[in-house]
């Protein structure tokens, strides 16, 4: 007989995010009342029962003619009876067809539209693929994170020919438009994400509590390895040795962006949740939009305007008032910290769609808060998704590696770096935990 022990539930979101109505919405993903049922004992498959819910869930949009819309990347996540579970940590399920919801293709987790997402929705767990007997007493966690798919169109890559040609630029340093899935770096394999094809990515940066949340999960020495005690620069992940295991990270204000992420934390956070770093050219695509309709060059996100002197206001949030950048970003000048992810999305003052600093798919905060590692032009081996475990593939660029680097800018630089084809660090040969450095994980499906 399968046992089933089901445990609490973790949700990996941008969590008490209210946002204005327009097109960068979708927040508050929630997974609720899980349950094991229908064992197929021959097959040696069990069907994952939960609710699944979202506030203000896109739907479908366009913009320069081409449809979009949110996402929710699901995972099953278990732990058994055959190992000890603070030792080794939560286990990835293979999933299989058969469900309510279809499977990735490689059945490492499944892309749940917002708009559709509801109550007892159904993945199959086969739990005989991962070794697991009738009689184990299991363990279950789903996870959910917000992401968007991006479409698959042309864009303008390197405006204005400002992110030179260094690390293996494509387009050799001018600007150029990215026609087709063949439009890639030299020497690049067939295939690599050069942003022509659609894709996903997660719409906030990884937050202090998603990533506590994910120590929680973890082997108690995995996790100490991947878990930076710095106090400063906003950083409030705190460890507590004699909690329980599952409660002995926390963050005090777990909405706020993750910093001090290397590109080893980075890289294991990803691969854990089998998705993949971002390449520098899907940082543009996803910030730019496409140019099917009309050419869109922009300098930022917004735009080409300079939001220097757009003024400042007071905002708490929870840590003791602090003046922020009134529109667009956190970058010089503001709190000196990152702040909540989609901060500028909020309905705390009003603002124009421009002003939240959103992307076309209102991906929110890839001008600054806190940079985002990415693979750049000269990491030119396919990098596939990771398989739901701490190994990263062998195909992402090695944490010395120049092949990869950070973009976007983050709350300490100046608005230079905010440029959506800025690459002054776009090649970091190091993996430093540094005060302003997080990330955001895409996917291929």
């Amino acid at each position: 007989m399968f046992k089933i022990k089901i445990s609490k539930v973790i949700i990996l979101s941008a969590l008490g995010i209210f946002m204005l109505a327009g097109p960068a919405l979708a927040n508050n993903v929630a997974v609720a009342n899980v349950v094991l049922q229908n064992i197929d004992t021959d097959a040696n498959t069990v069907q994952v029962k939960f609710d699944l819910s979202q506030s203000n869930a896109f739907g479908d949009l366009t913009w320069d003619s081409q449809a979009f819309s949110d996402y929710i990347w699901v995972v099953v996540k278990y732990g058994d009876d055959s190992f000890d579970l603070p030792t080794v940590g939560y286990k990835h399920a293979t999933l299989a067809s058969g469900g309510t919801i279809t499977p990735s293709s490689d059945n490492k987790g499944a892309f749940v539209k917002s708009s559709t997402a509801t109550t007892n929705m159904t993945l199959v767990w086969n739990y005989g693929a991962d070794g697991l007997s009738d009689t184990a007493i299991v363990s279950v966690k789903v996870l959910a994170l917000e992401t968007v798919k991006i479409p698959e169109g042309r864009f303008t890559y390197n405006a204005g020919g400002i992110g030179g040609s260094g690390s293996n630029n494509y387009g050799g340093g001018a600007e150029t438009d990215v026609t087709s899935a063949t439009s890639l770096p030299t020497g690049a394999a067939s295939g690599w994400p050069n942003g022509y094809g659609a894709f996903y990515l997660a719409k906030y940066e990884v937050s202090q509590g998603q990533y506590a949340d994910w120590l929680n999960m973890l082997g108690a020495n995995d996790a100490s390895s991947f878990f930076s005690a710095q106090t400063g620069s906003g950083h409030t992940i705190t460890y507590t040795a004699g909690n329980a295991y599952g409660s002995r990270y926390s963050a005090s204000i777990p909405n706020r962006g993750n910093n001090y992420m290397s590109t080893s934390d980075s890289w294991a956070y990803g691969a854990w949740l089998a998705m993949r770093p971002m390449t520098e050219m899907e940082f543009e695509k996803a910030s730019r939009g496409t140019n099917i309709g009309a050419v869109n060059t922009n300098t930022y996100l917004w735009g080409n305007g300079d939001p220097t002197g757009s003024g400042t206001y007071t905002y708490n949030d929870g840590s003791g008032n602090a003046t922020y950048f009134k529109y667009f970003a956190n970058y010089s000048g503001g709190p000196s910290r990152p702040i909540d992810v989609g901060h500028y999305l909020r309905g705390d003052i009003a603002r124009t769609n421009a002003q939240t600093g959103a992307s076309p798919y209102g991906v929110a905060d890839l001008s600054g808060n806190d940079w985002e590692w990415e693979i750049n032009c000269a990491g030119t081996t396919l990098p596939l998704n990771g398989v739901g475990t701490l190994t990263v593939p062998a195909s992402w660029p090695t944490a010395s590696s120049a092949n990869k680097g950070v973009r976007g800018g983050n709350w300490s630089n100046g608005l230079s770096y905010l440029r959506v084809s800025d690459r002054i660090l776009a090649s970091r040969s190091y993996s430093d935990r540094g005060n302003n450095i997080g990330f955001r994980p895409a996917r291929t499906n």
